[in-house]
């Protein structure tokens, strides 16, 4: 499994080695640009809908930053973050994006199913911020008027080193009711580690694994995923489904919710509003 891992690590450190190498030829300052981009606000939140694997209903969203460039058009998150997380930029990310989203759903946010979950990416930088523990208070109290709930999701891909520091700031956010997921499950560095330090009540099957289900009759390895989960008694997202047999099969293994383009894209503000309008 370790070196499953690695090569995994290996493949997307490439991917985002290369996106940034031709980012930066487009770009003579790509920080700096970067820099503007958050102040201008150039970046904005778009939002994939998961739905509830048993009702098929909408039963959260992930806020996901999307920026397109006035210049230079659409620049790939695979890119941006890892440039704002290089150089320090990813708190003021964060909070830029936090803020959009309450202005995006504030009024709105009575339009949809009750206890929605609305999910918040957050890096190791984000951790020990008390600024991001400001805005995911104002977030909850702001999104409350059908009982939404928030999430914050923590991936695995960057180590977190567990202090009784962090440790009292993840219980922080629980006392203010918002929950954990961890992101990315089975790609990054110690599952077990993870699930046992931060004790999230959600854990998200990567991708990686989902895309495997329908190439070949081997489903072990996703299948083991999501029997360890069960077993620990944590709520299940499946990310990137696309087929109806990857749907089909994950639904037969009853997880809780469905993520991914078979559903939806990743949607503006308005496709979003307009979507849950239209039920």
């Amino acid at each position: 499994m370790k070196r499953a891992h690695k090569s995994v690590n290996a493949v997307l450190a490439g991917l985002n080695a290369g996106l940034a190498r031709c980012f930066s030829r487009r770009l003579r300052s790509p920080v700096n640009t970067l820099r503007m981009a958050i102040v201008q606000r150039q970046i904005a939140p778009f939002y994939q809908p998961f739905m509830d694997a048993r009702s098929g209903q909408i039963a959260g969203i992930e806020v996901l930053a999307r920026w397109r460039h006035p210049l230079y058009g659409y620049v790939s998150p695979d890119v941006f973050i890892p440039l704002a997380e290089q150089h320090h930029l990813i708190v003021p990310l964060t909070h830029l994006l936090m803020e959009q989203v309450v202005a995006d759903l504030q009024h709105q946010i009575h339009r949809f199913p009750l206890g929605t979950y609305i999910c918040i990416n957050i890096s190791a930088q984000n951790c020990l911020d008390p600024g991001f523990e400001c805005d995911s208070r104002d977030m909850v109290r702001k999104l409350n008027a059908n009982q939404s709930h928030v999430v914050v999701e923590i991936t695995e891909r960057h180590p977190l080193h567990f202090t009784p520091q962090l440790s009292e700031w993840f219980a922080a956010l629980r006392r203010a009711n918002i929950s954990l997921a961890l992101d990315d499950f089975g790609t990054g560095y110690s599952n077990l580690a993870y699930i046992s330090a931060l004790n999230p009540e959600f854990i998200k099957i990567d991708k990686l694994f989902v895309s495997q289900i329908g190439v070949s009759d081997d489903t072990r390895l996703v299948d083991s995923l999501i029997d360890l989960a069960k077993n620990m008694h944590l709520k299940i997202i499946a990310e990137g489904v696309e087929t109806k047999a990857q749907a089909d099969h994950l639904r037969n293994k009853h997880i809780d919710y469905l993520q991914g383009y078979y559903f939806s894209k990743p949607l503006s503000a308005s496709e979003l509003i307009h979507q849950v309008a239209a039920g």
